[in-house]
């Protein structure tokens, strides 16, 4: 099992770019970081909506697969608290992304100077 092809929004893509840079680690690393925090931050489904004027950004499939996938599936059913099929699960996990991508650009733009920012995702 693993991820199908999602499409994250432009303002998502560029948050992205700048969690990599300011973390110095590969997107697939960034997006997995951007879905744990979006899942631990929200409470129960995000409700927003993240279209924008950019345009979106293809997140490849299979990029979370075999256990990362079914511990995240976990966490995302757990989180809905109900079942979801493959479409809704993949909807769910885009929202997450999408949402923990903000809450991680927040956090970054509060961070005083001599903070270190790994340290300061983990809360």
């Amino acid at each position: 099992m693993a991820t199908r092809r999602m499409s994250l929004s432009g303002t998502g893509k560029e948050i992205l770019d700048t969690l990599t840079e300011a973390l110095e680690i590969d997107r697939p690393t960034a997006i997995k970081i951007a879905l744990a925090k979006g899942i631990s931050k929200a409470s129960g489904r995000v409700n927003e909506d993240f279209k924008d004027h950019l345009p979106k950004w293809t997140i490849p499939d299979h990029l979370i697969k075999e256990r990362e996938f079914l511990l995240f599936r976990q966490l995302i059913v757990n989180e809905a608290q109900s079942g979801l099929d493959e479409d809704l699960l993949h909807q769910y996990m885009l929202e997450y992304i999408e949402f923990g991508l903000r809450m991680i650009k927040k956090q970054l733009e509060e961070q005083t100077s001599m903070e270190d920012f790994r340290l300061l995702i983990l809360q």
